[in-house]
């Protein structure tokens, strides 16, 4: 009986915010073939699936502590909104626990996400076993967790998280305003505007002033 309450439990917090229905009823399927949840009922209607990034903020708030399988897309115009969705909950709702549902496998982006905290990467083309192992780890979980096929393409350097001053300096810098522009823009000094930024990019593996600006492309859907 415990065990069913607590799966029911931490089914009700997972919502799949994907905006490929298929894709969606897929995760749904594998999380309704999974052992451990197997006890809860009707998953179905226990998980709240969300096909729009923009819906999803409303409904976090509604439960501080949801596990959000979010969809990390090829599109840039997508992929910029659910990079803001990810910042959006680390800062407004920090207990949330963000699972990166990867369909974009650029070393970058997977090294942007990473440095953002985001608690699980899973790669969409794992198995189903692989996938629903992650997701129930990822409700006690302490440390980020990578599927094999994000470890592999990481080949075991995992870039350190970002602050809060790195994510806010980039996010200026990704508007295309230049350091000074930056550190007028947030009050700072811009030798600290420099080494926050210098910092970032050493975290995410980015070489060159270009690879930073190609990033911030594919970052901001331009």
């Amino acid at each position: 009986m415990k065990n069913t309450i607590t799966a029911k439990y931490l089914l009700n917090r997972i919502m799949v915010v994907i905006p490929c229905v298929l894709t969606a009823q897929g995760v749904v399927c594998q999380l309704k073939a999974s052992a451990e949840l197997k006890g809860s009922g009707d998953i179905a209607n226990g998980v709240n699936v969300i096909n729009s990034v923009n819906e999803a903020f409303a409904e976090v708030l509604k439960v501080p502590d949801a596990i959000v399988i979010l969809n990390i897309s090829k599109s840039s115009s997508q992929l910029s909104n659910e990079i803001a969705f990810i910042n959006w909950c680390q800062t407004v709702q920090p207990r949330t626990v963000i699972v990166a549902y990867v369909q974009n496998h650029e070393l970058s982006i997977i090294n942007y996400i990473s440095a953002l905290g985001v608690r699980v990467i899973i790669s969409q083309y794992e198995t189903a076993s692989i996938f629903t192992d992650l997701i129930i780890k990822s409700f006690s979980a302490t440390t980020m967790l990578y599927s094999p096929i994000i470890k592999n393409i990481l080949s075991s350097r995992v870039s350190a998280e970002l602050t809060a001053c790195e994510v806010q300096v980039l996010g200026q810098l990704f508007l295309g305003n230049n350091v000074s522009q930056v550190a007028q823009r947030l009050g700072r000094d811009i030798r600290t505007v420099s080494a926050h930024k210098r910092h970032a990019m050493e975290k995410l593996g980015l070489r060159c002033e270009k690879d930073l600006y190609v990033l911030g492309c594919e970052l901001s859907g331009k």
